[in-house]
C-alpha cells in the first residue's frame, strides 16, 4: 500500500503542467506591425515624437537616435522600407519625414496596441503642410489608403486626413501654428459625423492591424 501511495505522488509531481507563460508587461496577444517606407528617389529623416503614455519609446529601436526623452529620429535612403518592431506594446507616436514633428510639417498619427481600443491612425495637416505622406492600414482581409494629400489645399475629400490647420475635422476650433480659426477647407458635416473620415479605425480591440507609413514626394 505504501509503495502504491508513494507512486501516486511521483506520478502527481511529474505530470503536474507547467504555467502558463504571460505576456510581458505592456504586450498583448494580438500585435499590428509597423513600417516606415521612402518611395522617393532622396534620402530623407524620418522623425518620431512618442506620447507620454506610449510603451514603446525611443529606445526600441536602436538604429533610432534619441534627441530627447520622447523624441528620435533615423535616416530612410532612398527606395528604402524600414521595420517598426512594435513586440505587441502600445505605440502612441507621431511622425514625420524631412522635418520635426511641429508647425509647418504634414505628420503621420499612429495609436497602435492599444488594450483599451482599436488601431487608430491619420495623415494631418493640422500643423501645417511639408510633403506628401500616405498610409496603408489593413485591417481584417481589407486595406484602406490614408492620404496623401493633394497638397497644402484642397485636401476636403481625402479620406483619413485631417485637412490644414482642421483641428476637429470639420473646422479650425482651435487651430496651433498662428493659425485663424474657421471652416474654409475643412470636412464637410460634424465632429463626430464628417462627410468624409479624418480618421482610420481598426476593427479589433486590442489591435492588429498592419500599418505601412509611406513618403511619396
Amino acid at each position: 500500500m505504501k509503495k502504491l501511495l508513494v507512486l501516486a505522488a511521483i506520478l502527481l509531481t511529474t505530470c503536474t503542467p507547467a504555467p502558463v507563460p504571460q505576456p510581458a508587461v505592456g504586450a498583448i496577444e494580438a500585435s499590428a506591425t509597423l513600417e516606415a517606407s521612402n518611395s522617393t528617389e532622396k534620402d530623407t529623416i524620418v522623425y518620431i515624437s512618442f506620447g507620454a503614455d506610449s510603451a514603446v519609446l525611443p529606445g526600441a529601436w536602436s538604429f533610432c537616435e534619441a534627441t530627447a526623452k520622447l523624441n528620435c529620429s533615423f535616416p530612410l535612403k532612398a527606395g528604402e522600407v524600414k521595420d517598426l518592431p512594435l513586440s505587441g506594446k502600445y505605440l502612441n507616436a507621431t511622425f514625420a519625414f524631412g522635418s520635426v514633428v511641429g508647425c509647418g510639417s504634414t505628420k503621420a498619427e499612429l495609436n497602435l496596441n492599444n488594450p483599451k481600443w482599436y488601431d487608430i491612425a491619420d495623415v494631418s495637416l493640422v500643423d501645417g503642410y511639408s510633403n506628401k505622406i500616405w498610409i496603408e492600414a489593413t485591417d481584417a482581409g481589407k486595406t484602406d489608403k490614408l492620404g496623401p494629400p493633394n497638397g497644402a489645399d484642397g485636401n476636403e475629400k481625402v479620406f483619413g486626413l485631417y485637412p490644414k490647420g482642421c483641428d476637429i475635422c470639420t473646422a479650425r476650433k482651435s487651430p496651433p501654428c498662428g493659425q485663424e480659426p474657421g471652416t474654409d477647407g475643412c470636412k464637410a458635416g460634424s465632429q463626430y459625423d464628417p462627410e468624409v473620415p479624418c480618421q482610420w479605425k481598426g476593427s479589433t480591440m486590442g489591435g492588429g492591424s498592419a500599418i505601412k507609413l509611406v513618403l511619396a514626394e
